[in-house]
């Protein structure tokens, strides 16, 4: 029984130095605490009396408050990465501006070319159209009237044998009260009878106004002479007041026919243009217009009708053909005129001075056209890294007068950031535009910030 105990005490000894004693359960932190936790030791609760160390394992003190785990911000990282960009686009905005770069805008040199040439196409006649267009205008024609006299008729009456002179201007008076003169005088032949000898004179009212337009046989009266009556065998007219007059003017009938012309040119041009093929187009038609009205200029009315007639014929040419050879033509010309290291800009503008069929069987049209076109000198990437080495490093007065020396640049402008006069020494520090037109910009060479370091 001792060397029994001796063992058994050996062996705890051992034990105890060899690990230190562990409780066989524990709760995981992140449960509940509960009330009593019990204490487990590597010994019985009641153990027997052993001689020597005896190690005895203190039970864990209960926690009387329980803090949970505290969690990690994940929340900052919202403002952390909105501020970092903010960082970010301020740098980019901010570096180029404490950079020295150079702006260098160029204007090339431009050229504008017209010339007229021929050129032979596929064409055909559109048969002749007909429209016409009528329009009623008020007349707005006005002038003053001035009183008129009456005009009419007196015939003599002779009842001698011989004949009778009775002098012009003479006055005779009517029933009414009104005097007419006769115009020139009358010789009255003599009297066969039973017929008396007559004559008949013009006479005018001896007073301007429709007084003056008295009625048939109201002068009916002996006068003049023995024998001799004078009647008006038929009315005076003609007697007017004086008074504001609206008439007809030239430019009521022109207005109008302005007006129906450009309604008439429309439906001639929409209705030439619906008998095209595909692929072609219409030259401007030839029309002849026919202009009628109801009054003539200076008429009296208050409003005239216009009527307009247009015939109009028209060609329908190869448009692709046409603005080919135009191009082709005027692109020989320019490189005649200028040579090379100029370009086209833009299209070429083509108008047709005049066209003629030539042969109606085969189709065929002989135009003779305008073209424009301008021309610019190619400032090309290479020659712009040539322009950036040629005035690195110099003055911004030394760099304009070095950039208009060169051959093709019409003008220069150079804009330096910090308020400095000399250019960078880095290339890759000057930007350079090409201006080839007020409305366009072209570059050719990006903004390049020198390397950090």
């Amino acid at each position: 029984m001792q060397n029994t105990g001796t063992l058994e005490e050996a062996a705890l000894i051992e034990d105890t130095n060899g690990q230190e004693p562990q409780p066989e359960t524990s709760a995981p932190a992140s449960t509940v605490q509960p009330e009593a936790p019990e204490a487990t030791a590597l010994v019985p609760s009641e153990p027997d009396v052993i001689e020597g160390e005896v190690i005895v394992i203190e039970p864990p003190e209960p926690s009387e408050d329980h803090t949970p785990p505290k969690q990690k911000p994940y929340w900052l990282l919202v403002p952390c990465t909105i501020l970092a960009c903010l960082l970010f686009l301020a740098g980019s905005y901010l570096l180029p501006l404490l950079t020295l770069t150079a702006t260098i805008t160029i204007i090339p040199i431009e050229r504008s070319i017209t010339t007229t040439a021929a050129t032979q196409v596929q064409a055909r006649a559109i048969a002749p159209l007909t429209l016409s267009q009528s329009a009623t205008v008020p007349a707005t024609g006005k002038r003053q009237q001035a009183a008129t006299r009456a005009a009419g008729t007196i015939t003599f009456y002779n009842g001698l044998l011989t004949p009778q002179t009775i002098a012009g201007g003479t006055v005779l008076t009517g029933s009414d009260g009104t005097q007419v003169v006769t115009d020139q005088p009358a010789t009255i032949p003599a009297a066969n009878p039973p017929m008396e000898g007559q004559i008949t004179i013009p006479a005018h009212a001896l007073l301007a106004g429709g007084e003056g337009n008295i009625p048939a046989y109201d002068i009916n009266t002996a006068c003049c002479a023995s024998s001799v009556v004078a009647k008006n065998t038929n009315a005076f007219t003609g007697g007017a007041s004086a008074r504001d007059v609206v008439e007809v003017s030239r430019e009521d009938i022109n207005n109008a026919v302005t007006t129906l012309l450009v309604t008439l040119s429309r439906s001639e041009n929409a209705a030439l243009t619906a008998q095209l093929h595909p692929g072609e187009a219409l030259i401007t038609p030839s029309c002849t217009p026919h202009v009628a009205s109801n009054h003539r200029p200076g008429e009296e009315a208050t409003q005239v009708s216009v009527t307009v007639s247009v015939t109009c014929t028209g060609i329908a040419y190869a448009a692709h053909d046409v603005y080919a050879n135009a191009t082709r033509m005027i692109t020989a010309e320019a490189a005649k005129r200028l040579g090379t290291g100029y370009s086209l800009i833009g299209d070429v503008q083509v108008t047709i001075v005049q066209a003629t069929i030539t042969n109606s069987h085969q189709g065929g049209a002989h135009i003779i056209v305008q073209v424009t076109g301008t021309w610019a000198y190619q400032i090309t990437p290479r020659i712009q890294k040539q322009l950036a080495a040629l005035i690195a490093g110099k003055t911004k007065q030394q760099a304009i007068a070095t950039l208009l020396q060169v051959p093709g640049i019409a003008g220069a402008q150079i804009s330096l950031r910090g308020g400095n006069q000399t250019l960078p020494q880095d290339l890759k520090a000057i930007r350079i535009l090409v201006q080839y037109t007020p409305d366009q910009i072209q570059m050719f060479v990006s903004v390049l910030i020198p390397k950090e370091g």
